[in-house]
C-alpha cells in the first residue's frame, strides 16, 4: 500500500540520477483540484516501453524546486503498487511494472495530496469582503524522466471567479495554450515534449512558473498541532479517544476590528462571509458514544452529536432481515466565538469505542491486535504536527507497532496514573504534514498475560486490605494522655 511518506527528510543531492531512457509517455493527462489549505492531483500515465526488458520505471514526484507530496498513492488498473523510493533529488519512485514487451502501452495512475501551496491574497480583507487565494507552482509542465508525446493540464478551481492566471510558453503546443471554461483552465496540449528531469546529457525541457489567483467560497483552515490520546482498558472494555486541538483561520486576516452587529446581521441573512468559520463536523466511528468537548473556559455545550450504526439484524411486520449498511457517526462543533482570519481556537473533543471493535485477539500466537486512528481526517484540512500517545493496560508487553505511512519518529515509554504500581506501556508517534489521507489505523500489537489481568485487582485488594489493618491497628492505639 502507498502512502504518504516523510519527504520532507530527504537530502537533495547535486547530481541527479541517470536515468535508462527504455520508455516513452505516449500520453499525459493531469488534473489540478485547488482548495484551501490542500491541492488535490491526479495524474494519468501512458507508457510505452521502448525494447522487451525496459526494467523500472522512474515516476517523479515533484520537480526540483517544487512542491514535495504529503501524501502520494500510484495504482495500476485500479490496484495500488509497491515501489521503491529513491534517496535521490528530485523525490523519484522507482516502479515495477512487471512483465512488459515493446511497444505494449501501460496506463499508470498518481494521485497527490500537496500542502501549505495557496496563499491569501490580499493577505488582509474587511469582514464583508470576499476571500481570494493564489496558487503558485514552479512547473508549467509534468515532471517526467521521459520524453512525451502529448500532455495536457486541467486545473479546477473550487468557484468559477478566477481574477487572473499567467501565461504558458508557446514552445510546444500547436492550437491554443491556455483554454477557460468557467472555473476550469487547460493548458495544452503540448506535443513532443523531451523530458524535464535529466542529467546534463539529455535535452530537458525548461519548466516555467504558473499561478492562479481564484476565489474561495470555504473557510481556509489549518491545525497548528494536534495531540491524540488513546488509552485502552480491558477491565472497562473500552478505548477512549481524547484529541487536544490548536486550529487556525489560515484565510486572510481581519482588516480592522470585528463587528458582532455585521456579523449577526449576516446570520440573519444567511450569507456569513467565507472567510468566517461558525461551525464544522467531525466523522466518528460507528459505534463510538459518549462524546465531550470543552476548552479553556470548560464545557462548550454548542455541539450536536448522532449515533452512527452497524449491520444488525431488524424485525419489521414480523419478519427478519439483516441491515447491512454502515453508518458513521456524526460529531457537530461549534465553537465558542466566531473565528475569523488569523484568529485561534484551542478545544479538547474526545469519545469513547467498544474495546471489542477494535481489538482482536490471535490465539495462534497469544498476542493482542489493536486498530488506533491515527487522527480524524477534516476535508481540506493539513495538520502541521499530529502526534498519536496509545497507552497500553499495565502488564502488556513485547509491543510492536505497524504504520500504513510512514512517520517522523516512535517514541516508547511509560506512563503512570491512578493506581498503578509498574506502570502502563505507551507508544508515541509524530509526523508532519498530515491530511485526511492520512486518517487510516496504526496496529499495535502486544502480549498481555493472565498474570498482568490480574494485576489491577490485586493491587486493588492489597491498598483496600491494607487500609483495613491500618484502621485495626489505629483502633488498639491509646490517645488519651492520662492513664486510667
Amino acid at each position: 500500500m502507498w502512502s504518504a511518506l516523510a519527504l520532507t527528510t530527504l537530502l537533495p543531492l547535486a547530481i541527479a540520477i541517470n536515468v535508462p531512457q527504455t520508455y516513452i509517455n505516449t500520453a499525459i493527462a493531469r488534473t489540478i483540484e485547488l482548495g484551501g489549505l490542500t491541492t488535490q492531483i491526479t495524474t494519468q500515465y501512458n507508457i510505452k516501453p521502448l525494447d522487451n526488458s525496459p526494467g523500472e520505471y522512474h515516476l517523479a514526484l515533484a520537480g526540483e524546486n517544487d512542491f514535495e507530496p504529503a501524501w502520494w498513492e500510484v495504482s495500476l488498473g485500479g490496484k495500488k503498487l509497491e515501489g521503491r523510493l529513491l534517496d535521490e533529488s528530485p523525490p523519484t519512485v522507482a516502479i515495477q511494472l512487471g512483465k512488459t514487451k515493446k511497444d505494449e502501452v501501460i496506463t499508470l495512475s498518481l494521485t497527490q495530496v500537496l500542502a501549505h501551496t495557496s496563499t491569501p491574497l490580499p493577505a488582509e480583507i474587511e469582514q464583508r469582503d470576499s476571500q481570494y487565494l493564489v496558487w503558485n507552482t514552479n512547473s508549467t509542465y509534468v515532471d517526467s524522466w521521459y520524453p512525451t508525446d502529448v500532455e495536457r493540464v486541467k486545473i479546477r478551481a473550487p468557484h468559477p471567479s478566477i481574477l487572473s492566471y499567467s501565461s504558458v510558453p508557446e514552445t510546444y503546443t500547436r492550437d491554443n495554450t491556455i483554454t477557460k471554461s468557467g472555473g476550469t483552465l487547460t493548458l495544452g496540449p503540448f506535443h513532443s515534449l523531451p523530458p524535464t528531469l535529466g542529467t546534463s546529457q539529455n535535452k530537458i525541457a525548461e519548466q516555467k512558473p504558473f499561478s492562479v489567483h481564484y476565489e474561495t467560497k470555504d473557510p481556509v483552515i489549518g491545525i497548528r498541532n494536534l495531540q491524540r490520546s488513546a488509552e485502552v482498558s480491558h477491565w472497562g472494555a473500552n478505548l477512549n479517544i481524547q484529541d487536544y486541538i490548536e486550529l487556525v483561520n489560515e484565510g486572510p486576516k481581519l482588516k480592522g476590528h470585528f463587528s458582532r452587529l455585521a456579523h449577526q446581521q449576516s446570520k440573519f441573512h444567511a450569507s456569513v462571509p467565507a472567510q468566517i468559520l461558525t461551525g464544522f463536523t467531525l466523522k466518528l466511528p460507528p459505534t463510538a458514544h459518549s462524546p465531550y468537548y470543552y476548552d479553556y473556559i470548560g464545557n462548550v455545550s454548542t455541539s450536536h452529536f448522532r449515533q452512527g450504526s452497524t449491520p444488525a439484524t431488524v424485525q419489521k411486520n414480523k419478519k427478519v432481515r439483516t441491515s447491512p449498511r454502515i453508518v458513521e457517526g456524526t460529531l457537530e462543533l461549534k465553537p465558542r466565538y466566531p473565528i475569523l482570519g488569523g484568529w485561534n481556537y484551542s478545544f479538547t473533543v474526545g469519545y469513547d469505542i467498544p474495546l471489542g471493535d477494535v481489538l482482536k485477539t490471535d490465539n495462534e500466537k497469544n498476542r493482542k491486535v489493536l486498530a488506533v486512528p491515527f487522527l480524524t481526517g477534516l476535508k481540506d484540512v493539513v495538520v502541521d504536527n499530529a502526534e498519536l500517545k496509545v497507552i497500553l493496560p499495565e502488564g502488556a508487553s513485547d509491543v510492536q507497532v505497524y504504520t500504513p505511512f510512514a512517520v517522523d519518529s516512535i517514541e516508547h515509554s511509560i506512563h503512570k496514573t491512578y493506581l498503578d504500581t509498574t506502570g502502563r506501556y505507551a507508544i508515541t508517534l509524530k509526523k508532519t504534514q498530515s491530511t485526511e489521507n492520512h486518517a487510516q489505523n496504526v496496529y499495535v500489537t502486544y502480549h498481555y498475560p493472565l498474570s498482568a489481568q490480574l494485576q489491577k485487582p490485586l493491587t486493588i485488594a492489597s491498598l483496600v486490605g491494607s487500609l483495613f489493618l491500618l484502621g485495626m491497628g489505629l483502633r488498639r492505639v491509646n490517645y488519651s494522655i492520662e492513664k486510667k
